[in-house]
């Protein structure tokens, strides 16, 4: 479940650490010596020069390489971006009722080949490479719970370009009661688009992880459908359901890559995220409720999304 990245890759693996996966002031509770505000809870600039130095004594020679190549800041972002869904998946997991038990952790670490080496090219050491395990692990619960009850059902089409992508969205976010027509002119244009389209989750694992399946009803979203053709998919949820228990559709989560349950525990994240409210020191840029993590600049979050808006009558 954790992949851990040797030279002559190290430098990627730091920067990239959070995919898998601060000093300065600003308004609101908590907010000056803070790495991040979640809520009611922060995240203490220590905490973040602690995590950095760790990973500056597991290789000595780093700190330059990662300042020659202007990096640093980076990895000091992924640092933020794991602490900040730590606490999440904390609070989730008390909600939810999850737990793990001590010897999963320890089989997990195990698996990778102990902790010193699982922890190599991650922002963890030794000593903290149990919360990144147990992390994943009630990410994986996560996962579980939502995967075969939860069902979406959307209107959508496509864009071929970020910016195409954000003025789409912003036109249907703005103009709800068109967003159908707009939808099927659209398609009549040969562009791929459908509308009242029904998904669920253990149909879809792919979409699964991404934030169609976590947005609010009347939510508009955009976000990238693949790195490699730069489309973009541009959607509006008009249901979401989350079916009882005892109608699951017994999905074998035992048949599953727990990376795949990893990653869509991740993405239920996100309304919980919406509602606590996570603010990032602007000196480590803001925070990015698409991707769950922290990024440079409102230019770099991975996609857009516009709250429900209510027609005008």
């Amino acid at each position: 479940m954790t992949t851990a990245i040797r030279r002559p890759a190290r430098l990627l693996a730091l920067v990239v650490a959070a995919g898998a996966l601060l000093v300065g002031c600003g308004s609101g509770p908590s907010q000056v010596g803070a790495a991040a505000v979640i809520g009611d809870s922060t995240i203490p600039l220590d905490h973040v020069r602690q995590r950095l130095d760790s990973v500056f004594h597991k290789d000595p020679d780093i700190k330059s390489d990662l300042r020659r190549q202007g990096t640093l800041d980076v990895v000091a972002r992924n640092i933020v971006t794991l602490s900040v869904r730590h606490d999440l998946i904390g609070r989730a997991a008390g909600r939810e009722g999850l737990s793990y038990r001590e010897d999963q952790v320890t089989e997990l670490i195990d698996k990778q080949g102990g902790a010193e080496a699982a922890s190599r090219g991650t922002v963890y050491d030794e000593h903290t490479f149990r919360e990144r395990a147990a992390d994943q692990l009630l990410l994986v619960e996560l996962g579980k719970k939502y995967l075969d009850r939860l069902s979406i059902t959307v209107d959508y089409t496509q864009a071929s370009s970020r910016k195409a992508a954000e003025e789409k969205a912003r036109q249907l976010a703005n103009e709800p009661a068109r967003a159908r027509e707009i939808i099927t002119r659209d398609r009549a244009s040969g562009v791929p688009a459908g509308l009242n389209e029904r998904l669920r989750a253990s149909d879809n694992l792919q979409l699964a992880s991404t934030p169609l399946f976590s947005a609010e009803k009347g939510s508009v979203l955009a976000f990238p459908v693949s790195d490699r053709d730069g489309q973009w998919l541009v959607a509006v949820v008009r249901e979401r359901t989350l079916a009882d228990s005892g109608t699951a559709t017994g999905v074998d989560a035992k048949q599953l890559d727990p990376r795949q349950l990893e990653a869509i525990g991740l993405r239920m994240l996100a309304p919980l995220s919406e509602e606590l409210g996570v603010r990032v020191n602007p000196r480590y840029g803001v925070w990015d409720s698409m991707s769950l993590a922290a990024v440079a600049s409102a230019e770099e979050t991975g996609g857009f999304r516009f709250p429900p808006r209510e027609p005008t009558p």
